[in-house]
């Protein structure tokens, strides 16, 4: 009796094993879980990291609904010109969008004096941005759970040329970019996978004029020639008529593109170089309008929920 009773607790306990280890490969194996927990604080920390060009900063935002096993998104929005990290999270609201919608938001910030971001360089150069934004994605997955899937990435101004130039380049696979303030596209976009654009442009700008021109950052092409060319590469359909959907703001774009990716614009009449929706004169002085019409903040997001990528 005693011992067909130790028999059985024992095939009983190698059940309960099987069970529990079954549990655990299949959230290990789940594409929903991470495991084990990656752990991090909720809030805003200032983050750094050793880079191959030097010492590097952001600011890392969770919302407060991360658990840690529950794969989320990332937002990785870049500054402009002389910006901060702190300034474009904070003014363009997507600190509280950050809470509101449930995806982690990472602001690096910018290097030099007056801070910028290298977008012309190729990634293999030490001093290229395009280089260390790759690398700090790839960090930033090893450290959260997030969702390779839906990885974006967003900027103004200088931070929005660089964001386009990550579309050029390729080696993260965003899923999505929205830009506002800096068009961009280049000759070695050709051989990137189709992006989908959101993209921002006051036409009384005059740091970055919207017919394009010799800027603070360099030339740029015009914002029309660079969106037909992004429209062009992901093989889109005609463009669309425009569209009134404010008063002083059009929106015009391009669908059925190459692999489900899509291009659209908004266009500020008489705006001037600023985030529409961003909270007024966080920038300085704006020449022009700067909109409360539209919050591109908003509608980037909107935009990015409706597009995800392979992910690796």
């Amino acid at each position: 009796m005693t011992r067909r009773l130790g028999a059985l607790i024992a095939v009983l306990l190698t059940c309960a094993t099987l069970v529990s280890c079954g549990k655990t490969d299949a959230l290990r194996q789940s594409s929903d879980a991470c495991f084990p927990a990656r752990s991090l604080a909720t809030g805003t920390t200032y983050m750094s990291m050793d880079d191959v060009s030097g010492k590097r900063t952001y600011l890392l935002h969770v919302p407060p609904g991360y658990d840690g096993t529950t794969r989320t998104p990332v937002v990785v929005l870049f500054h402009g010109l002389g910006g901060n990290s702190a300034a474009v999270a904070g003014s363009t609201h997507m600190v509280a969008l950050s809470d509101k919608a449930g995806f982690i938001l990472v602001a690096p910030q910018g290097l030099g004096k007056l801070s910028r971001w290298d977008f012309r360089s190729p990634p293999t150069a030490t001093h290229s941005d395009l280089g260390f934004a790759n690398r700090l994605v790839t960090s930033i997955k090893r450290s959260a759970c997030i969702d390779p899937h839906r990885v974006y990435a967003a900027g103004f101004s200088n931070g929005s040329a660089l964001t386009l130039a990550l579309a050029c380049e390729g080696k993260t696979d965003f899923a999505a970019y929205g830009a506002v303030a800096a068009p961009y596209f280049d000759k070695m976009c050709t051989t990137a996978p189709a992006a989908s654009i959101i993209y921002f442009h006051g036409t009384a700008d005059r740091v970055i004029p919207f017919g394009g021109g010799n800027t603070v950052i360099g030339p740029l092409p015009g914002v029309i020639t660079a969106l037909q060319g992004w429209a062009g590469h992901d093989g889109c359909a005609s463009r669309r008529a425009d569209t009134t959907v404010a008063p002083h703001v059009r929106h015009f774009g391009w669908s059925s593109c190459r692999g489900g990716s899509s291009v659209e614009a908004y266009e500020v009449i008489n705006g001037g170089h600023a985030w529409p929706g961003q909270a007024t004169g966080s920038l300085g002085r704006v020449q022009g309008v700067q909109t409360q019409e539209v919050d591109a903040s908003e509608l980037i997001w909107r935009f990015f929920e409706a597009h995800v990528s392979g992910g690796q």
